[in-house]
């Protein structure tokens, strides 16, 4: 019997930082309280479904969520976001995975750096991960071009390289905005694509997207109405269910 291909969804569980980027404040309890209302809000739909997804969380929300992380660890891979959502330094990736397996009990191997900057390989496994899912391999005006990088997983030395998903020939990214912003027949159709090309996606999110963050001064294509998000996010897996397997990376990538 031929295989089902792969759909891994990812969330980035991070501060709800974002209104900084556009010289507003927000306080650091208001930023972790509104990811967490994402988080009520997305994971009855998760768990009703019984897809095994990976959250990406920063040890910054971690400690603060405790409870809720070590909850989710029994169902959901838990890799690093790194410590802050909003800053870094080298020794962030080893105290961010400690922080992590001390919350879970579990041993921690992926890595995905906040807003998908680079991050070096060396340093991802001196500090003990196994796989690297920070490259998206399109470009973004402002923050990065990797028009020229592989699509689909290789390896630096022994890190796995795990890219977001893009479409085959334009590159187009399939993450969270053109989730929000495009209709769902149109996304599954280049999700579909991408089925028949790779035999996977990787798909990427963030919980706050499922908050209410009207009260904000953002772009009308970054704070569309919450709800919308989650009856998409529930079409989307409708479509797919009987013809994919939603799977967490390190069960696809068998680590």
């Amino acid at each position: 019997m031929k295989q089902k291909p792969i759909i891994c969804l990812t969330f980035d569980l991070e501060e709800f930082d974002l209104p900084l980027e556009y010289k507003q404040s927000i306080s650091d309890t208001e930023q972790i309280e509104i990811t967490s209302k994402g988080m009520e809000a997305l994971l009855p739909m998760l768990e009703k479904e019984k897809i095994s997804c990976t959250f990406f969380t920063t040890a910054n929300y971690a400690q603060q969520k405790p409870e809720q992380i070590k909850q989710l660890s029994a169902l959901h891979e838990i890799a690093s976001h790194s410590f802050f959502h909003s800053s870094f330094k080298v020794s962030d990736l080893k105290s961010s995975k400690e922080l992590l397996q001390n919350i879970c009990g579990t041993d921690i191997v992926g890595f995905r750096m906040p807003r998908m900057a680079e991050v070096n390989s060396t340093d991802l496994q001196n500090a003990g991960y196994l796989y690297d899912s920070s490259l998206n391999p399109t470009c973004i005006p402002g923050r990065y071009n990797h028009l020229k990088e592989q699509k689909t997983v290789f390896k630096k030395n022994d890190l796995i390289i795990f890219p977001t998903t893009v479409t085959p020939t334009l590159r187009i990214p399939l993450f969270w905005l053109t989730f929000k912003n495009c209709s769902v027949k149109w996304f599954c159709k280049q999700v579909q694509k991408c089925l028949d090309e790779y035999g996977y996606v990787n798909l990427y999110f963030h919980p706050w997207e499922f908050a209410d963050i009207s009260n904000f001064s953002l772009p009308s294509y970054i704070s569309k109405n919450p709800r919308m998000m989650l009856d998409k996010l529930q079409c989307f897996i409708n479509h797919f269910k009987n013809k994919a397997e939603f799977t967490s990376i390190r069960e696809k990538l068998d680590l």
